[in-house]
């Protein structure tokens, strides 16, 4: 007998830990993460350059599709397994129960950390999302890096 799919908010507690897990100890996400944050810390490092001569353009590198790309295919497999864990047939059922919950509790989350989560996650269904995601950890790194 299949296990019964969560509902409400905790089909809602239950996406956000297992994503969150996902985020933290997945070794293949850990990976790409790695890899293509050193993409954006460029990217990162040139717009404060261009902030600093008034130069407002900002422009995607062709790279930053090949990247979107690749996450893109690594989520679509993550996902799969997260819905199948929660004892849903496919991915789509999982999201459509989802965004149904969703769409009655008015909001996505919880807190920070389940709202971070499901902005993570919805990046792999958006390039600009997923950009704007991978600035964020860049602009996170250079910080982090600067403080030392």
């Amino acid at each position: 007998m299949p296990p019964s799919t969560p509902e409400g908010t905790e089909l809602i507690r239950k996406t956000a830990y297992h994503f969150e897990e996902l985020f933290t100890d997945d070794e293949d996400l850990i990976e790409f993460f790695t890899e293509a944050v050193e993409h954006f810390e460029d990217e990162f490092e040139e717009t404060k350059e261009a902030e600093e001569t008034k130069s407002k353009d900002k422009e995607h590198k062709m790279i930053y599709m090949d990247l979107y790309k690749e996450f893109e295919s690594l989520m679509e497999s993550k996902i799969l397994g997260v819905a199948e864990k929660m004892g849903f047939e496919d991915a789509g059922e999982f999201f459509g129960m989802l965004q149904e919950t969703l769409n009655e509790k008015e909001g996505y989350a919880q807190g920070e950390l389940e709202q971070a989560t499901f902005d993570a996650v919805l990046s792999s269904y958006d390039y600009t999302a997923f950009v704007k995601f991978m600035r964020k950890k860049a602009e996170g790194k250079a910080k982090m890096a600067a403080a030392f």
